[in-house]
């Protein structure tokens, strides 16, 4: 049986050596908890104004007592907010009065939390004393959704592009720590044996803390994600001339994802989910959707969903998209590798599932091991690939490796990859 891992690039690279070259997407962490015995508290103030001209204001306070959220707004943000609440908070719990709701849940005769909305101001309290952990954990993250609905993107950009700033540079650290170490072993191999054991030891820790900056690096890396940044491998995917879409590209040969794309686009100008069509960060992870920095509710995520269901893009398949002006990637995160080979070998498009195979995938056309496919097949090939849940998109590549792995994704050069390694 073959493992399937979902990657991105080079910190795998500290977590399990050199012998697979890209990172794994690390399950995010669930958002750090001050309710503990020990003495701890976190407070987060904000005022602004936005361009239009409204007046916004932000209070946060964290303890391990309480949790409390205030924040007074546009009357532009009014709708949108309550959109939120009513995703997150239970509606038996919910009244209303005019333009006022309130959400409180009490527990033998004690309050847990309250919520009150009005046109132009929002508190939340939380006692953190009975309530359970889960629930701690929603308002903590259900405060984060709301600071960036409240203030804004462009915040949020700000906040997502020093947080990756800030993985960038531990990756940098954790891979000069790396060539350390692998110094450290070559020079033990040169000296005597009686030295060699404090050389390991000196290279073991230096590995164990190169390994230790990678996973925080992963960790901030994802949280940067969630608000709207794109690592360095993607901004370079980006800038590549081989992720280039053409726009006046039709659905033609069972290439739907043009078209879909538009549509898709259209709906979150539409919804004031992005700014302009050249920056778009699609983000798609177990803990939700994410689009430029805003956490997508059910209802939301439903709606898009629909909109790729019509070009064959089926609710199941899950993606994370990225678009910089016309360069586009597409990361499949849960493509069914392995069956769309075997369905090429059914439909005798190759011989064996072990042979060296790759194809090059533009949408328009294919290159199988250097060779053209036909446009017939291309259409084949395309139908293929949405069914086994793989958007075809430019500059993407399907490989069976020498040692029988499988590869779909993209090829930064001839160590890093992003996309699924399916090992064998």
């Amino acid at each position: 049986m073959k493992k399937i891992t979902i990657l991105t690039v080079h910190i795998i690279l500290f977590l399990l050596g050199s012998t697979v070259l890209a990172q794994t997407i690390p399950t995010p962490p669930k958002p750090p908890t001050t309710h503990t015995s020990s003495s701890s508290s976190m407070s987060y103030s904000k005022t602004s104004s936005d361009n239009q001209g409204g007046n916004i204001s932000i209070a946060i306070s964290n303890t391990n007592d309480s949790y409390k959220f205030k924040a007074k707004f546009p009357e532009e943000r009014y709708v949108e907010i309550v959109s939120v609440l009513k995703n997150e908070l239970e509606s038996k719990k919910m009244t209303k009065s005019g333009s006022t709701y309130s959400w409180v849940s009490n527990a033998n005769g004690n309050e847990v939390y309250n919520v009150n909305l009005n046109s132009k101001k929002l508190t939340m309290s939380l006692d953190k004393s009975i309530a359970s952990d889960a629930l701690i954990t929603k308002f903590e993250a259900l405060g984060k959704t709301l600071k960036t609905v409240i203030s804004g993107n462009d915040e949020t950009k700000r906040e997502a592009e020093e947080l990756q700033r800030e993985a960038d540079r531990l990756l940098r650290d954790a891979e000069r720590m790396k060539r350390e170490a692998a110094r450290i072993q070559r020079e033990a191999k040169r000296i005597e044996q009686a030295n060699l054991e404090s050389y390991k030891e000196d290279a073991i820790r230096i590995a164990e803390e190169a390994k230790r900056l990678a996973e925080k690096a992963a960790i901030i890396s994802v949280e940067a994600s969630h608000k709207g940044a794109i690592n360095t491998p993607l901004k370079m995917l980006l800038r590549s001339n081989k992720t280039y879409l053409s726009n006046t590209l039709k659905n033609t040969i069972n290439y739907t994802w043009p078209s879909a794309q538009n549509e898709l686009i259209t709906a979150l100008l539409k919804n004031n989910m992005v700014q302009s069509k050249n920056n778009i960060v699609f983000n798609t992870d177990p803990t939700g959707v994410y689009i430029n920095g805003t956490k997508l509710t059910n209802t939301q995520i439903n709606q898009y969903k629909s909109i790729l269901k019509r070009y064959n893009i089926t609710p199941d398949n899950t993606f994370s998209f990225y678009k910089t002006d016309n360069n586009i990637v597409i990361i499949n995160n849960n493509a069914k590798l392995t069956s769309f080979l075997k369905n090429l070998k059914e439909k005798g498009y190759i011989n064996s599932l072990k042979d060296k195979l790759l194809l090059e995938i533009n949408g328009t056309s294919i290159i199988k091991n250097g060779k053209a496919v036909s446009t017939k097949d291309v259409a084949i090939y395309n139908r293929l690939l949405l069914q086994n849940n793989i958007i075809p998109a430019p500059g993407k590549i399907i490989e069976i490796t020498a040692s029988n792995a499988y590869k779909l994704g993209y090829t930064l050069n001839n160590k890093s990859h992003i996309g699924t390694w399916v090992m064998p």
